[in-house]
């Protein structure tokens, strides 16, 4: 079957305040497109729109998981000077449709039984998150997050992780880094927290001096 490169309308069913600064945005996708958009945990989406008379296009990774029940959902943090982030934060409605492509991308969960180990800065949570979801769901896998953020009002998700660590407790292990009470993450620092897991999986994603 070919590949589905258009842009659908999709219909945004629910918007989700995740902070002052980012959203959830949970799309209706139509039984017609449940191929097209079918996707593996840690894929994204391209989205399409016309801003202030500009056509404006940005990817953003699904903090759904395909294999928990979910709803197709992205989370978009406003960075500033951000023209979609903004646009979607402020004006993006419950009923409004925003064009999207199908899914893409390479960076997602590879089917392995070694421990899973996650580093996710900031926004970089989303595509982690789902990567997370499918990895306790599917698999037996230990996974150990280490999550950074520059203070406790920037953390993303933080609902979604509680549930998750309150049902995989025995699996899964959350460490919250705020930059403002232990500084920036090093190298040293990043050692000890991934643990003795020498075999394991690593998942690295946030912002450049982060993944630096």
């Amino acid at each position: 079957m070919s590949r589905d490169h258009d842009h659908h309308p999709l219909a945004v069913a629910r918007v989700v305040d995740e902070t002052a600064d980012a959203r959830s945005f949970v799309l209706d996708v139509p039984p017609a497109l449940s191929d097209s958009f079918a996707y593996r945990a840690g894929q994204f989406c391209t989205f399409r729109a016309v801003i202030g008379g500009e056509p404006v296009v940005r990817c953003y990774s699904m903090s759904s998981s395909p294999d928990a029940g979910e709803p197709l959902t992205v989370t978009v943090k406003r960075v500033p000077g951000g023209v979609m982030s903004t646009w979607m934060n402020d004006s993006v409605r419950p009923g409004d449709t925003i064009d999207v492509l199908p899914p893409a991308g390479l960076f997602v969960l590879r089917a392995s039984d070694a421990p899973l180990v996650a580093f996710a800065g900031g926004s970089g949570i989303t595509p982690i998150l789902s990567i997370v979801k499918s990895a306790l769901l599917t698999t037996r896998r230990d996974v150990r997050l280490v999550y950074a953020n520059r203070d406790r009002g920037g953390e993303l998700v933080a609902d979604a992780l509680a549930a998750l660590g309150a049902r995989f407790g025995g699996r899964l292990s959350v460490h919250h880094h705020l930059d403002a009470e232990g500084g920036f993450l090093d190298a040293a620092a990043c050692a000890t927290l991934a643990g003795e897991a020498d075999d394991a999986d690593v998942y690295l994603c946030g912002p450049a001096p982060f993944m630096d």
